[in-house]
């Protein structure tokens, strides 16, 4: 029976040391400071009016209540909301991944013609913006105001993403390709059956990114579909709900801040924050793991 060799510990200096104290010191105050406050307004939503404290933290609900939710929930759209977003959520990042990972695909064939001019002419708006009025114009000659597609159109394609993309797929052994090629496979099959497959932490990565920013936009719905009610996504209702409460209080006046007494703007505040993180505190766990592999091997390669 073979001996194991003990293992040594490298010994760190007194310097080492104090950097990873410090490190960990300064990763509990980070902690502490985005978990406490995210505390705070879970305990808000669950909170009475009257019992809320503007002087310190809320750590415990003295009365739990469901007030604010059902505040939230009362108005009939809110479920037309929900819906809306979870379509333009889901359609419009499956939609972003499938267009930037087709433009990477074709940015890594060093055979296309004119390829550095078509990587350079992309990156343009990356670094400039026309601005909003010309892009409300455009939007309106193409037919996209109080139109669903307003939400994914302008949205489906990222050069940024792209770039990370291209650069990740750079990574894949080109073996692989070159055996696929040999028995017949065509350029949309080995996209499909091999780069694909093989590139789901960055897919992951970037559906993430776009997910995210999909779910919590509503400004796309202030300048392009205001006047279409079907079309009202629940970020954008939620905000509204909140700036017409908001301004009855503040022009009501005696009367509407005693209507308030239950159904505080702060709590209804804290419990639509809540509605609006959970879904994409949620998702989040699935995608972690492929998350760091997949911004570090695009950035980095190619």
């Amino acid at each position: 029976m073979a001996h194991e060799i003990p293992r040594r510990k490298m010994k760190q200096s007194a310097g080492s040391r104090i950097f990873d104290i410090c490190n960990i010191v300064f990763m509990v105050l980070f902690c502490i400071t985005v978990l406490i406050p995210f505390w705070d307004v879970l305990v808000r939503s669950f909170s009475r009016a009257q019992d809320i404290s503007y002087m310190h933290i809320n750590l415990v609900p003295k009365v739990w209540t469901l007030d604010a939710y059902k505040q939230c929930f009362q108005d009939s759209e809110i479920v037309m909301a929900f819906v809306i977003s979870v379509l333009r959520t889901v359609s419009g990042t499956a939609v972003h991944a499938l267009v930037c990972c087709m433009a990477a695909y074709a940015l890594t064939r060093t055979e296309m013609p004119f390829r550095r001019f078509i990587t350079a002419v992309l990156l343009i708006p990356m670094f400039f913006s026309a601005g909003m009025i010309p892009a409300y114009l455009n939007m309106k000659r193409l037919g996209l105001l109080n139109n669903f597609l307003v939400y994914i159109l302008p949205s489906g394609f990222s050069i940024y993403n792209t770039i990370i993309i291209r650069n990740y797929f750079f990574s894949i052994d080109k073996g692989m390709e070159e055996a696929a090629s040999i028995d017949g496979a065509s350029q949309v099959r080995i996209f499909t059956s091999i780069i694909m497959p093989l590139s789901k932490p960055v897919i992951a990565t970037v559906a993430l990114w776009q997910m995210v920013g999909q779910w919590n936009a509503w400004f796309d719905n202030m300048v392009y579909c205001r006047r279409t009610a079907s079309l009202t996504t629940l970020q954008y209702l939620l905000r509204r709900m909140l700036d017409t409460m908001a301004n009855s209080a503040a022009s009501g006046g005696v009367e509407a801040i005693g209507a308030l007494v239950d159904a505080n703007p702060d709590t209804i505040k804290a419990a639509t924050t809540i509605i609006v993180v959970l879904p994409i505190v949620a998702v989040y766990p699935f995608l972690q793991k492929y998350f760091v592999e997949g911004i570090m091997v695009g950035a980095v390669k190619g």
